[in-house]
């Protein structure tokens, strides 16, 4: 039997410590905005109706709540805190009496049962949906951004990974190898070898985190992925990645798809700094329905001193371009697998040629062309509009919700290991976040939008792998 005895606000003892609290306090004002209903029926399968009656999972997820919240990392204190924290038995709906689940349970719990069930994205999920009704999320802004946080592995343990194959004990792996070669697919180790495309580091304790410079020391660490509703603030969906920039962006793109598929959230203006600045990346917004708002990755400058491809005017009628002193570059072919066309001059317009020497030292002068060349041009001209400035300044607030996350909540290194242990860690982070906003006292609670998007009903255990949209 699931949460025998869970009702800990009454009796006695219960309403003399409501009594204590105040009324304005924190944690009252985010109990108001919690909403687990249907968190319990969802677990229910998952726990045996026979023996001892099982510790309640909404008590254990208040816990990693009041964690988060306060920034305590540590399971162990975590416990120690709840149980002589007025406060936080409040909370936790525990009686003045009442025993404090064991430290291990709640790693048991949540290491198995939550995040099989995907507890955390379920949660996550609801404060979404309860900003939406709120009125707080205005679907017009949006910000992507990406923060390093530095996962719980020595910077000395770093290994090549045909050495980290050599030593790896197939017998005795731990939790976040074995989630590593799951998700790797390779299997056995030791046969396949290293998969192509691999990194030249890995982590010997947790090898699916990637080796970053970012900071004075280069440290293994993932990404903390947001996609933010400004200028409210409100985390619309959270992802955890490796701290690589290939793979931020790609989260980039599962956001937006699953935040539009699970709440029906379609910005018309996405900003991000320049790592985002692909013409890919451009075209996926664009075909989603939105502004890029984005400085476009430039390389084209990269010529050596010579004439740069803008000195080239693009005939976009005869599909060709013309250089300074007048001479045609004819198309030649389309490279479809880069996505790329190329254009040639001739060798006999190129020889005696008078600029040759500020042009190119082969014997004709060729100029490629993206395919995404369109979009990225449609970007350039929004760059000098008014929106385009507003957006900048509104994604800057992106900032302030990692700062908020390291400095108050507990996430500037991680806990738990592993891309699911980051995952969830994240996940609960930006619902605090969210909770938070909803919490605000109501002279500082942020203004409703005027046409927030239509609420879209949550299924209690409902969630949605990132694998879904891997190919999308």
């Amino acid at each position: 039997m699931i949460g025998a005895g869970r009702n800990g606000r009454t009796g006695p003892g219960s309403r003399k410590l409501n009594s204590v609290l105040p009324p304005d306090h924190l944690l009252r004002r985010v109990d108001r905005m919690l909403d687990l209903n249907g968190l319990r029926e969802g677990l229910a399968d998952r726990y045996s109706s026979r023996g001892r009656p099982s510790v309640d999972p909404e008590l254990l997820i208040r816990m990693v709540l009041v964690g988060r919240i306060y920034g305590i990392t540590s399971e162990r204190r975590l416990c120690e805190e709840v149980r002589y924290n007025l406060a936080y038995r409040w909370f936790c709906r525990l009686a003045p009496g009442a025993s404090v689940p064991h430290h291990s349970t709640l790693s048991k719990n949540r290491h198995g049962r939550f995040r099989e069930a995907g507890v955390f994205r379920t949660l996550f999920e609801a404060t979404v949906q309860r900003c939406i009704a709120a009125g707080l999320v205005g679907g017009r802004d949006a910000a992507i951004d990406a923060s390093f946080v530095a996962a719980d592995a020595s910077w000395q343990r770093k290994m090549r990974l045909a050495d980290l194959l050599d030593v790896m004990d197939m017998s005795s792996l731990t939790r976040p190898i074995r989630e590593w070669v799951a998700d790797q697919a390779v299997k056995p180790m030791s046969e396949a070898g290293p998969p192509r495309g691999a990194p030249a580091a890995l982590s010997r304790t947790d090898p699916a985190s990637a080796w970053s410079a970012r900071t004075v020391r280069g440290r293994f660490g993932y990404a903390l992925n947001l996609l933010v509703d400004t200028p409210s603030g409100v985390t619309v969906d959270v992802m955890a990645t490796p701290a690589r920039f290939a793979s931020e962006v790609d989260a980039g793109r599962d956001m937006m798809v699953r935040s539009a598929e699970r709440f029906g959230y379609r910005p018309r203006r996405v900003a991000a700094d320049t790592a985002y600045g692909s013409g890919a990346f451009l075209s996926f917004v664009r075909g989603q329905g939105a502004v890029p708002h984005i400085p476009v990755l430039e390389r084209q400058r990269q010529t050596g001193g010579m004439f740069t491809r803008d000195e080239f005017r693009y005939d976009r009628t005869a599909d060709r371009y013309v250089c300074p002193a007048g001479k045609v570059l004819s198309f030649k072919v389309h490279d479809r697998a880069i996505g790329i066309r190329r254009y040639r001059a001739s060798s006999v317009d190129c020889g005696p040629c008078a600029l040759r020497a500020k042009c190119t030292r082969s014997k004709f002068r060729a100029v490629v062309r993206l395919d995404d060349e369109d979009t990225r041009e449609l970007v350039r001209a929004e760059t000098r509009t008014g929106l385009y400035q507003r957006s900048m300044r509104l994604r800057r607030g992106v900032e302030r919700l990692f700062a908020d996350a390291k400095s108050r909540h507990g996430l500037a290194r991680l806990h738990l290991r592993g891309l699911r242990g980051a995952e969830e860690e994240f996940l609960t982070g930006a619902t605090v976040l969210n909770l938070l906003l909803l919490a605000r006292r109501p002279g500082h609670r942020v203004r409703a939008r005027r046409s927030p998007p239509a609420p879209v009903r949550i299924s209690p255990m409902s969630s949605i792998s990132r694998g879904e949209y891997a190919s999308t």
